[in-house]
């Protein structure tokens, strides 16, 4: 394979790479924003059952019990729904970012191939140069 291949196929794995890592960066973000969802619903459980708290301290009608109660099921549920967001969220960012990983170390290595095959080409021609030159002038000795 010469170097415009070569060249080539690491233009590929270096865009594969940058898909890649854009993919990882959005997924992260996505988990981000999913713990913070996560975090402000369990902050507004927490905000209410202080408030409930303080009700039934207060006094509380069955009615306004049951409606309060009600409603932190409801938020414990969906706490446990973001929940699962999360646990998905951090699937995916694991594999992304291995996904990321194996494009950078194929790239890596296609890099490194490129430039092994530059470095033989570049001594290749620099020994044809040599003989050339070696040739050019043995002949001129030759011909003295």
């Amino acid at each position: 394979m010469n170097t415009q291949q070569l060249d080539k196929v690491a233009f590929v794995a270096q865009t594969e790479e940058n898909r890649a890592a854009a993919a990882h960066q959005n997924d992260k973000r996505a988990l981000d924003q999913s713990e913070q969802r996560l975090s402000q619903l369990q902050a507004f459980r927490n905000e209410y059952e202080q408030r409930l708290e303080h009700m039934t301290s207060n006094g509380i009608d069955a009615r306004q019990l049951a409606d309060y109660r009600r409603f932190l099921s409801n938020l414990n549920d969906a706490i446990d729904r973001q929940g699962g967001e999360v646990q998905r969220s951090q699937g995916a960012v694991d594999e992304s970012r291995e996904v990321l990983v194996q494009r950078s170390m194929r790239r890596d290595s296609l890099d490194q191939l490129l430039e092994r095959t530059r470095v033989t080409q570049q001594r290749e021609s620099e020994r044809q140069e040599q003989r050339q030159a070696d040739e050019t002038n043995l002949q001129q000795h030759l011909r003295r």
